[in-house]
């Protein structure tokens, strides 16, 4: 149901993430687009956001961006 407006969802989600994506594609196909389709967005929208959040945080990427680069203390344990 999602899959032709997938890529502009995640644009929309990136650009704003409290974005009301229901609204956005409603206003876009109200024809396809009703409050029932609520569920499936929100079930949508999350699996998209954990994924992106797996990414940033495995690849490292959100410690760069965090100034969190370098050597790191655990107390007084130098890793």
């Amino acid at each position: 149901m999602l899959e032709p407006y997938e890529v502009r969802i995640r644009a929309w989600l990136e650009a704003e993430p409290t974005v009301t994506v229901l609204q956005r594609l409603t206003s876009a196909d109200p024809s396809r687009f009703t409050k029932k389709s609520l569920r499936t967005v929100q079930l949508a929208v999350k699996a998209w956001r954990v994924e992106t959040a797996e990414r940033i945080i495995l690849d490292g990427a959100w410690m760069n961006r965090a100034g969190h680069v370098g050597t790191t203390t655990l107390g007084n344990i130098l890793r």
